[in-house]
């Protein structure tokens, strides 16, 4: 009995075995106490660092954050459940404990492979495509970037449509019980996007259900399957409700949520009729869209060059060498040479290429046409609705009407991410083609003839490849610009500020001109190499395949083949973008925090202020100073509408009123002697909270964003005539009333007022409508939207305390929904897999009416 089981699981404990020392050997700094230097992990530690303080203090995590945006609801930064019960703790079991960004390659290995097992695929054909899958180099790009998140959730998604084919499998108890564990880790990673791509699969799969169920007329095995899954479904979901139902919520208040009402510019002009009722705008959501011919690099990665750099640029290439011959001083050549770029594709910029993988694009394409499996239809399905997606605005006729109609799809921005969906399929596909090619049973003079059709489909690529080599331009949309940025660089170099000479201008646009082609030349030079070296792979697969068929080689041999010779295409392009140079010391990668000399003078002042940092680049995408203090700037994709227009509006345009009223005490500025950051205190701050002689009604949106063009926010507060039903009294001028803070931790704040008239108070704390209460000596209290983004209310004459708490009762009830799915998900997998253990021992199939797929 034991040897039976030892030879059921032997192939699998070898399969982990090599996905695992592989995650290592890639991964191989981070077993050396090193991290990756991720730019958005780098950015959420400075947003989290209040709140990781507030924990230590008080015990538990703020609902409300003060770092950054001059405060915003803390659910998208970190917050956490009062009652831990869920399965999601067995995050860490799929992992092994591995250190990042190993863990990261590691567990979409298991995912992926979980997905081979259930389809019934040979143990090696399944390790060839979960190391395609987890390889493929987007999961390389977003590791060294910081989309942790995204990588774990594209882990878990191929496990989570293997629960779902379980079920369609007849396997009713155990696909039952592996969709609920997988919807609840997908879940937990939060990651909305790659949970919703990950639904349109299955929405493929289901379709291609329903079409079997009609060929077969057969319905209730369907009926059954739905049933299970959406019950799975929500409860995984339901486990994570303490976090998605806060979040969903915020959604409908953030740049995501479609809550700005302005309806002109800040230039006063009308804005386009671009943007979606309830979503994103679209020049915002799909300022990332991947070209049409640009998906050309899913099988060659230099198709339209690399990343948004010269990291790929040979070192000694013609761009450089033409900065040489040009006797400019070396610190300009040192200056010119970042701004190259070895991308010209029809993205703004990008960190990398999208490459699944040469051989695995080629089995895809066979895959087309040998495999049988009803499976096919729903994975060629799922690959072209990824692909499109991902084109977005270049192919507006579709992707701006699913924008508009397809539920909650404008929420989302960068619609390259849904190239996670083919990077999945066509793994999927390739191995489901490797392993029939190798060990399905066929008629030999038959199959030759379906991938003599494969190849001249693989050929039709190969002469697209090749075409565009010897008819490409290599020239991206901004070059003219570069070109004139490098010209009038060296025209600001060569006449030191005076106004140039035309033989200056001539020599200017003469080197510059021989830069940008060199830039062309070296930009075609990688091209060539990453083609030959597509066309080598390419030729070494069919090779491998016919071999196979032909039964020149055996079938392991064959496959074996295929996984090194992916590993060998795969890790040295990953390698472009996720290389030993991204890892640093854990102190090291925490050093742009380190408190400077303005920091320092700025925290002498133990007050409540907020900070504006200008020596951070973009502030208002930058978290540094919410490091270290509470910010008028942050980093956060979804920050609040009204905040965002406030930036575009007034922060940008530098209206120092407005910087006043959010109480920017201080200002980071950089010392024009030395360059060092110094602090300058802002006299004309207004503090936590004041009484103003005047309210100014205006009707709308535009009118209430346009009064503070020019406005004194000490003296007045401008209303949307909406709210005026929450003023209570006109405010009587009082020079002798009094009021301040007394307290602010995050989520309770506390005031003192004095006044012998009735009052207008305006706060100097963000306006969100849904969550804060405030009370006037414990009755409560209406919260005035005032300024476009703060609070105000009518403070009665006399003595009294208000206080704003910040309960939104989303969370409580999140909390409870979270605490009974953990309860219930539990007990049902632990239910579950008593009953497949019990009816094992007893020699019963888990699913009696289950049929061969």
């Amino acid at each position: 009995m034991n040897k039976t089981i030892w030879q059921q699981l032997k192939p699998h404990v070898i399969a982990i075995g090599i996905f695992l020392i592989i995650s290592i050997l890639f991964c191989l700094p981070a077993f050396k106490g090193m991290i990756l230097n991720q730019h958005d992990t780098l950015g959420w530690k400075g947003m989290i660092e209040q709140s990781n303080q507030f924990k230590e203090q008080h015990g538990h995590w703020p609902l409300w954050s003060n770092s950054a945006y001059s405060g915003i609801p803390a659910f998208q930064i970190g917050i956490e459940a009062k009652y831990p019960v869920t399965l999601a703790w067995l995050h860490n079991v799929f992992t092994l404990w591995l250190p990042a960004p190993a863990s990261f390659f590691f567990l979409a290995c298991i995912g992926f492979y979980i997905l081979t097992v259930v389809l019934r695929l040979r143990s090696m054909a399944g390790i060839f495509g979960s190391l395609g899958y987890a390889f493929a180099s987007y999961n390389a790009i977003i590791a060294a970037v910081g989309h942790n998140t995204k990588l774990m959730s594209m882990g878990y998604a191929p496990a989570l449509i293997a629960g779902l084919i379980l079920l369609s499998q007849r396997k009713y108890v155990l696909g039952f019980i592996v969709t609920l564990l997988f919807s609840t880790l997908l879940t937990w990673q939060n990651h909305v996007q790659i949970l919703y791509y990950t639904f349109l699969i299955a929405g493929c799969l289901g379709v291609a259900m329903l079409v079997r169920a009609f060929k077969e007329k057969d319905f209730k095995p369907v009926i059954y399957t739905a049933g299970l899954a959406i019950v799975a479904l929500v409860i995984g979901i339901a486990s994570y409700a303490v976090i998605l139902m806060p979040t969903s919520e915020y959604s409908k208040w953030s740049m995501r949520g479609g809550a700005s009402e302005l309806t002109t510019g800040p230039d006063g002009k009308k804005l386009a009729e671009n943007k979606s009722k309830g979503g994103l705008d679209k020049s915002y959501a799909f300022h990332w869209s991947y070209g049409i011919s640009e998906t050309m690099t899913l099988v060659m990665p230099a198709y339209n060059g690399g990343s948004d750099g010269p990291r790929e640029l040979p070192e000694d290439g013609k761009a450089i060498q033409a900065l040489q011959e040009s006797q400019l001083p070396q610190e300009f050549t040192n200056y010119i040479y970042p701004a190259l770029s070895s991308y010209w594709g029809a993205q703004p910029g990008t960190s990398g290429t999208v490459y699944l993988g040469a051989l695995i694009c080629l089995l895809f394409i066979v895959g087309i046409f040998v495999v049988k499996s009803w499976h096919k239809g729903w994975i060629i399905a799922a690959s072209i609705i990824g692909i499109v997606l991902a084109w977005g605005s270049n192919f507006q006729a579709l992707n701006y009407f699913l924008f508009d109609h397809l539920p909650y799809y404008n929420k989302f921005r960068a619609p390259t991410t849904a190239l996670v969906i083919p990077q999945l399929t066509f793994a999927l596909l390739a191995t489901m083609a490797l392993n029939q090619l190798m060990f399905g049973e066929y008629d030999k003079t038959e199959m030759m003839k379906k991938l003599k059709y494969a190849g001249v489909a693989v050929l039709a690529v190969v002469a697209i490849l090749v075409g565009t080599y010897f008819t490409g331009s290599f020239k991206a949309s901004g070059d003219n610009q570069l070109r004139e940025g490098i010209s009038g660089a060296i025209m600001q170099m060569a006449s030191q500020g005076g106004q140039p000479n035309e033989q200056v201008q001539q020599q200017a646009r003469t080197i510059a001109s021989s830069v940008m082609n060199g830039l062309s030349s070296d930009r075609k030079t990688l091209y060539e190499g990453d083609m030959l070296r597509t066309i080598l792979f390419l030729v070494l697969g069919s090779a491998l395949i016919w071999l196979g068929v032909q039964k020149k080689l055996k079938a392991e041999y064959v496959i074996a083949a295929f996984i090194v010779l992916n590993l060998v295409d795969l890790l040295p392009v990953d390698r472009r973008y996720l290389k030993e140079e991204n890892y640093v010391d854990k102190d090291e990668f925490l050093a742009p925090y380190q408190a400077n000399a303005a920091d320092l003078q700025i925290k002498q002042d133990t007050g409540f202020y907020r900070v504006f940092d200008q020596t951070a680049g973009n502030p208002f995408a930058d978290s540094r100073a919410s490091f270290h203090h509470h910010s008028i700037g942050g980093y956060l994709p979804a920050r609040l509408a009204n905040y965002d227009d406030l930036i575009t509006h007034q922060l940008n345009r530098g209206n120092m009123e407005v910087f006043n009223m959010l109480n920017t005490k201080y200002f980071i500025a950089a010392n024009p002697q030395t360059r060092q950051p110094i602090a300058q205190m802002n006299p004309g701050a207004l503090g936590n909270v004041w009484f103003v002689k005047a309210l100014q009604y205006v009707p709308n949106a535009d009118a209430e964003m346009a009064a503070l063009n020019d406005f004194h926010p000490a003296d007045t507060a401008v209303i949307d005539q909406r709210e005026k039903g929450k003023v209570t009294f006109e405010p009587q001028f009082d020079s002798l009333a009094t009021i301040r803070m007394t307290s602010n931790l995050n989520d309770v704040v506390t005031y003192e007022s004095n006044a012998a008239s009735n009052q207008f108070a305006v706060f100097s704390e963000v306006y969100y409508p849904v969550g804060w209460k405030a009370t006037i000596d414990g009755k409560e209290a209406p919260i005035v939207k005032v300024n476009y983004v703060l609070r105000g209310m009518s403070i009665p004459s006399g003595k009294h305390v208000i206080e704003f708490r910040f309960e939104p009762a989303s969370y409580d009830t999140g909390n409870l929904i979270t605490l009974i799915a953990g309860i219930i998900s539990i007990l049902l997998v632990l239910g579950g897999a008593w009953w497949l253990w019990k009816n094992r021992a007893a020699g019963v199939d888990s699913s009696s009416a289950s049929k061969a797929q």
